[in-house]
């Protein structure tokens, strides 16, 4: 039986988390909690959003929550 791991904040730096304890250990049962709506966003993007090129912000989105 893994380890069971919680994270806890997701986007760039708990899914990244997550990941490299995924291939860490295989059979840990890993948990992450973000209070967003979003776990990941293109960070990168938002310049693009706040100047106006990327008009719709749901644009840097990449992956919807699903509880």
């Amino acid at each position: 039986m893994g380890k069971k791991i919680v994270i806890v904040g997701g986007v760039a730096g708990g899914a990244t988390t997550a990941t490299k304890l995924r291939r860490l250990d295989e059979q840990a049962e890993i948990v992450l909690f973000e209070r967003g709506e979003f776990i990941s966003f293109a960070n990168c993007g938002l310049p693009y959003h706040i100047s106006g090129v990327i008009e719709d912000r749901k644009n840097c989105f990449c992956k919807l929550l699903k509880a």
